[in-house]
């Protein structure tokens, strides 16, 4: 159990380890066995408390008297306590499995994403960033494509400036309802009110092109851009990207501690910028 436990509160740090999947296989099956383990106690708790109830109704209706009326008394109080105790140990166990499963879930999608974009994309590129969000990101994805399949209405998300008083916000890309035209055909009105309706359910999408190496400097600079735009327009940032030539060593671990309930993930893309003969 105490192997169990410590392997509960340990923090994978290593999110990108090409061995994740195995961590994880074998983490959830110490999970499973101790689940089922309990499970199973709790079983035999409660067997023998049914057993010892029925003997019970039998001593009462005089069928038999064996053992006095104290004694099934205090065998069910016992029986009835213990199971509360395993009871509890298990909720409490049920809790850290779910938090753990959550942990891993993040995990998993943060690195879904950092792949499906390495692969959608060719060039670092602003346009092609959308194109690669559209294919990534199931949520938003397929009114995404339908939207920007008239390729005019990708230039609404691009170099996007939000005015807050005398310091206005600039953003690379800007993935939002409030930034949706409204066309006047049937097909492109019912595109633009299904992207409006996902958005609104998944959030904003933030994206910053960068020259060069990703640091430290960059990512707190863009989470003060992002903590502006959801200040001003109350709308919480489901997925911001930050994609450059290359990350520095802590600008992962950093972009992670500033994620909160409105912005959902800053997730860092290594995409070097790649000539096309």
């Amino acid at each position: 159990m105490g192997y169990y436990q410590n392997n509960l509160s340990d923090r994978d740090d290593d999110l990108e380890s090409p061995v994740m999947a195995t961590k994880y296989a074998h983490r959830a099956s110490i999970l499973v066995y101790t689940l089922s383990k309990n499970f199973v106690f709790i079983i035999g708790v409660i067997s023998a408390l049914t057993v010892i109830a029925i003997l019970d109704v039998l001593n009462v209706v005089g069928y038999m008297k064996v053992i006095p009326d104290v004694v099934f008394d205090s065998m069910i109080v016992t029986f009835s306590v213990i199971l509360l105790i395993v009871i509890l140990y298990l909720l409490n166990t049920l809790l850290k499995t779910k938090k753990v499963f959550s942990s891993w879930a993040d995990t998993f999608e943060r690195n879904s994403i950092k792949t499906g974009m390495n692969i959608a994309m060719i060039n670092k590129s602003k346009e092609e960033a959308i194109d690669a969000v559209a294919e990534t990101v199931a949520q938003i994805g397929e009114p995404l494509r339908n939207y920007i399949s008239l390729k005019e209405n990708i230039k609404n998300f691009l170099d996007v400036k939000i005015k807050n008083n005398n310091d206005d916000i600039f953003f690379d890309v800007l993935i939002d309802q409030d930034h949706i035209k409204n066309d006047l055909s049937d097909a492109s009105t019912d595109n633009s009110i299904n992207l409006k309706r996902s958005l609104l359910e998944y959030g904003a999408v933030v994206i910053s092109v960068i020259e060069g190496t990703v640091d430290n400097k960059d990512v707190r600079s863009f989470y003060n851009s992002l903590s502006k735009y959801v200040s001003i327009t109350k709308n919480k940032v489901g997925l911001a990207l930050i994609i450059g030539d290359s990350i520095s060593e802590d600008a992962g671990n950093i972009a992670r501690q500033l994620e909160n309930n409105k912005i959902n993930y800053i997730v860092l893309i290594e995409k070097p910028l790649t000539m096309i003969q």
